[in-house]
């Protein structure tokens, strides 16, 4: 982590490199940041580097420990069930609100990313996957003028997404796109309701998506036990 950054925008560069640095596995979760060392090693003061990571701790990904640096957090299963309500409430308000607006051409594009996700799954390419996956999702999102819901869920699907993993169920991303296309045929159909609610009760629910929410933690080998016996306390 010795690259130098520029002085432009430098809160914002460092704010980038730390999210790469998370995707890369430089930064993962439960290590610690020390600020000075830090700071010293790309070369920068270390105001921009506090600022930057002021910005990560307001979107969960870590806490300031005064004194004692910064702790990277560990995704719980409360994050991602609060991530969720969060982000199913906002996509299906979205859907909602601007469910004038679709075209054939909206339809048409998102028809052709959830084909392109079954064929990116068959070919265990996850990683395009996921990314046509926020492709999907933001064309409806990118319908709305509501600057404020769209810069409060990239934060929250960043968080979920956020760090490296080689592990994939793709029984569940089947059902995601299953899913998907359950929310086209609303959109075809013009039930608007139909719509919002495939985002805010299937797609985006917890409840839903427990199973494989609590399967996939697993597989990675994290203690999730005790939180999920307490998980409706």
């Amino acid at each position: 982590m010795d690259q130098k950054l520029n002085v432009t925008s430098l809160s914002k560069q460092v704010y980038d490199y730390l999210h790469e640095q998370m995707n890369k596995g430089a930064v993962l979760p439960g290590s610690t940041i020390n600020i000075a060392k830090f700071a010293k090693q790309l070369g920068i003061s270390k105001t921009p580097l506090r600022d930057a990571l002021i910005h990560l701790e307001f979107e969960g990904f870590v806490t300031i420990l005064p004194r004692r640096g910064v702790q990277v957090n560990q995704l719980t299963l409360k994050d991602v069930k609060n991530a969720y309500a969060l982000i199913g409430a906002l996509e299906s308000a979205i859907v909602y609100q601007c469910f004038e607006e679709f075209t054939a051409e909206h339809i048409s594009r998102l028809e052709e990313l959830n084909a392109k996700m079954l064929e990116l799954i068959k070919a265990n390419n996850f990683e395009c996957y996921f990314k046509s996956n926020l492709a999907f999702h933001n064309v409806f999102i990118d319908l709305s003028d509501n600057e404020l819901i769209k810069k409060t869920i990239l934060p929250a699907k960043k968080r979920l997404y956020e760090f490296p993993t080689k592990i994939y169920i793709s029984e569940w991303e089947e059902r995601n796109c299953a899913e998907h296309q359950q929310l086209i045929d609303c959109i075809k159909e013009g039930d608007r309701n139909g719509a919002a609610s495939v985002l805010r009760d299937v797609h985006w629910s917890y409840d839903a998506q427990e199973e494989y929410i609590i399967r996939f933690h697993a597989m990675r080998g994290e203690e999730i036990d005790q939180e999920y016996a307490n998980r409706d306390k």
